[in-house]
């Protein structure tokens, strides 16, 4: 018995085509997605077709990240309009790449379940947590986080994504396996894909986490014919910036230009409202400019 495990892959189509055909040249049959399928790198289209093929072809487990709640929330109306800007600009450039059939497959989608095939120990799985998609804060194995999620499930085995880190933690007969980001790395190693596979053995379930080499040109060439660099242009920069180092300004950035306006006019407003000169300062400061 073997599962491939796909987490967060941010519109990064290359990185999801590398790791499935990795899966599909194991002969792998069962996928489990974790979610944050859309958003940030520009191909939102191609992503949806290639889910919609797996999920035709093999046995497939879909769930929600909070990515795909910003696009149902957004439709819905509960988002405050969304514009072009590096706040923005990569939010809208989805949602406008999407159809009506995409967000009614993210709506329908649960946030979290357990699978279990015959007698073997189920898998519980969520994106963040068991209860809500951004869950709880656990970054490292052994952190409260990480502590306080082992109480929320009641299977041996949980697999989740949410944080973009791989890791394994096991305490009191139970363990999480965070697999990582399929199409964002952050602080590992550069122009590569994170998965993982389950295996059933000597009677456990047992986790290979795996570092899948893409063609991030590709990823490049594309973000830079996109028009993203012009409707979102610090988050393009920083979206760059990842794919050549793995380094991660996606919130450091934004709260650095907060900062810098708060300082200068006395405001305190979200990241939406920032004037892009103050997006600009903070890049520069972060060496990205």
């Amino acid at each position: 018995m073997q599962i491939a495990v796909l987490a967060d892959i941010h519109g990064n189509f290359p990185a999801l085509r590398a790791c499935l055909e990795l899966a599909k040249a194991k002969g792998i049959e069962k996928y489990l997605f974790l979610g944050d399928y859309i958003t940030d790198h520009v191909f939102p289209k191609q992503i949806m077709e290639l889910l919609y093929e797996m999920q035709e072809q093999f046995d497939c487990r879909f769930i929600r990240g909070n990515r795909e709640e910003y696009m149902i929330n957004y439709r819905a109306g509960k988002e405050i309009g969304w514009k072009d800007g590096s706040a923005q600009g990569a939010l809208l450039y989805t949602y406008e790449n999407l159809t009506g059939r995409d967000i009614d497959w993210f709506e329908a989608m649960d946030i979290s379940g357990v699978w279990q095939w015959e007698d073997l120990p189920p898998i519980a799985y969520c994106h963040g947590a068991p209860d809500r998609v951004k869950g709880i804060g656990s970054k490292l194995p052994g952190d409260a986080g990480t502590l306080k999620l082992l109480r929320q499930f009641s299977a041996p085995v949980l697999i989740r994504g949410h944080n973009h880190r791989q890791w394994s933690f096991s305490s009191d007969g139970k363990k999480i396996v965070s697999v990582g980001s399929v199409g964002i790395e952050i602080g590992g190693v550069p122009k590569t894909a994170m998965m993982a596979l389950l295996h059933w053995e000597a009677g456990e379930w047992r986790e290979e986490l795996l570092r899948v080499p893409y063609d991030w040109q590709e990823t490049l060439r594309a973000l830079e014919v996109s028009g993203l660099e012009k409707r979102a242009p610090a988050w393009a920069v920083m979206l760059r910036d990842n794919v050549l180092t793995g380094s991660n300004h996606f919130t450091k950035v934004p709260d650095r230009a907060k900062a810098l306006y708060r300082m200068e006019s006395g405001k305190e407003v979200p990241w939406a409202q920032v004037p892009e000169e103050y997006w600009e300062r903070a890049l520069f400061e972060a060496g990205l400019k």
